[in-house]
């Protein structure tokens, strides 16, 4: 096996990217955390198109991303990287605004208009769709996909996107995600998935990635490195808000922290050697898939193609499903009496 299945991936229709994407962060960053973390994000943009651009292309961020400012950031990288040869993803529907409803009226096109003057760009190559709520009785659902489909066949966007479910969503959130992707029929379907946190199950023994091959659309996959933990980051961290007693959540933590080992042992101690199998296990299984890591990970600093290096072998990826799967046993345990409630890592 060689590095060709690193070759560019049917995102969409006319739409091909590379496997490995970045992304512009989380829309949860503190104000008083944004010097640090602008001149993170900043740095690792930079590093990933002077190391990594021509390999790596599908760049994912959000107007929700700190209420734009990590589009503005992202901006400003790209205007002084003329020619790079990234697409650009962003989202649409968290975001209020001076507008009634974050889909009210033109307001989605108008965002994108705002975002693409944010990007110093004339065009996105996916614009999805961040929220399920369109007013009270969808009144704004038939006017905003009427909006996308314009905007798709204007050329402003190559692609319409859809947030999906993720592992555990509740059975009213999976239903609304079918009768939206019904409704809305996206090229794309964005959400977030790791070796800890597995794609959502839509019932009857499909999961998101299935059911996306069955529809024949692309799959854009956030969080793969579980916000840092998969390649050694802080588990305590990320384990921060687990439901149950300080006991539970060390208990969780160790767990987690034993399953880093072994997969240690066997692939090697590097953050990067964690990651890629974090990635690889993911990439192998769901052919469809397009990953995206935080550029702005402390633990992560090498965001090109070679972070992949050669597949996993049957063998290979056997040992990391069990290692994932003893480590979301521990995780999603429903710890008592509290209730299960879902955590994203």
């Amino acid at each position: 096996m060689s590095l060709s299945d690193l070759a560019p991936r049917r995102l969409a229709p006319g739409l091909m990217v590379r496997p490995l994407g970045v992304s512009s962060g989380t829309s949860r960053w503190a104000p008083n955390a944004r010097p640090l973390r602008d001149a993170r994000l900043l740095d690792g943009l930079r590093r990933v198109l002077d190391t990594g651009g021509d390999g790596l292309q599908l760049l994912d961020t959000a107007d929700s991303h700190c209420r734009g400012h990590a589009e503005r950031l992202v901006g400003k990288i790209l205007k002084d990287h003329r020619g790079h040869n990234v697409q650009v993803a962003s989202k649409v529907g968290r975001v209020l605004g001076s507008a009634a409803h974050p889909y009210a009226g033109p307001r989605v096109r108008h965002q994108l208009e705002q975002t693409l003057e944010n990007l110093y760009s004339d065009q996105l190559a996916l614009y999805t769709l961040e929220s399920y709520d369109f007013g009270r009785g969808d009144r704004y659902l038939d006017p905003v996909v009427e909006q996308m489909r314009a905007l798709r066949d204007l050329g402003e966007i190559r692609a319409i996107g859809l947030r999906g479910p993720c592992f555990g969503s509740s059975p009213r959130s999976l239903r609304r995600f079918l009768d939206l992707f019904d409704w809305i029929r996206p090229d794309v379907v964005w959400t977030q998935a790791s070796g800890l946190l597995p794609l959502a199950d839509l019932g009857d023994g499909e999961d998101l990635g299935a059911f996306a091959v069955r529809r024949g659309v692309g799959l854009v996959i956030a969080s793969p490195l579980a916000h840092g933990v998969l390649a050694r980051g802080s588990v305590d961290r990320a384990l921060a808000a687990w439901p149950g007693t300080a006991a539970d959540r060390e208990a969780a933590a160790e767990a987690v922290r034993h399953g880093l080992a072994q997969l240690a042992d066997r692939f090697g101690p590097s953050p990067q050697a964690l990651a890629r199998v974090a990635l690889r296990s993911i990439l192998q299984r769901a052919h469809n898939a397009v990953v995206v890591v935080g550029v702005g990970d402390e633990e992560q600093h090498r965001h090109d193609l070679g972070l992949l290096g050669m597949p996993l072998s049957e063998q290979e990826l056997t040992v990391a499903d069990e290692q994932f799967t003893r480590m979301r046993n521990v995780l999603f345990t429903p710890v008592e009496p509290a209730p299960f409630v879902e955590v994203v890592v």
